[in-house]
């Protein structure tokens, strides 16, 4: 949760160095997570590891899904981050300004907010084809091996690689539900 812009990535700008890089191209959200929890204008913030009905940390194969709680108060807004793991250093997450969660009479939204969640090139590595790249994480000999390169955190959609991605929404699904809803007077 934050109450300012920009708490992951500047759109139009260069990764700061400050674990979106190993979120991207490796999965490991740990270095993003513990540069969050320093920065202003967070409210709260933490990471999801372990898919609902796992015992373990993993990644949320087809049918898996995540799960986490946090409380919020108008103004606040909602930002995550979460690779693409079949590419050299793309991530889902929504633009740099977050998921409002209220509207503008202060009711909280509810639902599938899966629309304001993009897939994004952090500018990191070299891209591939995804799914086949020989330097994507679940084919690489070993974290950071893919190719450097030095670009801006940018739409996928606006990448001229020559590649084809998918639509977010064929991936990925993003639910808000307020721990009131259903609660009886």
């Amino acid at each position: 949760m934050h109450n300012e812009p920009e708490p992951l990535f500047a759109v139009g700008a260069r990764d700061r160095g400050k674990g979106l890089e190993a979120l991207a191209e490796d999965g490991n959200p740990s270095v993003l997570s513990a540069a969050v929890q320093r920065q202003r204008g967070i409210v709260a913030s933490g990471t999801f590891l372990i898919p609902v009905g796992d015992a373990t940390p993993g990644p949320a194969t087809p049918g898996k899904a995540f799960e986490f709680s946090f409380t919020a108060e108008p103004g606040q807004r909602l930002t995550f981050a979460t690779m693409f793991g079949q590419s050299n250093d793309l991530f889902f997450a929504p633009d740099d300004r977050g998921i409002q969660l209220f509207d503008s009479k202060g009711d909280v939204m509810s639902g599938d907010i899966t629309s304001p969640i993009y897939l994004w090139d952090a500018g990191t590595e070299l891209n591939q084809e995804p799914g086949l790249g020989a330097d994507q994480a679940p084919r690489q000999r070993a974290p950071n091996t893919g190719a450097p390169e030095r670009k801006p955190v940018q739409l996928v959609r606006d990448v001229k690689d020559g590649y084809t991605y998918p639509k977010v929404a064929e991936v990925l699904r993003v639910t808000v539900r307020p721990a009131m809803e259903g609660a009886m007077d």
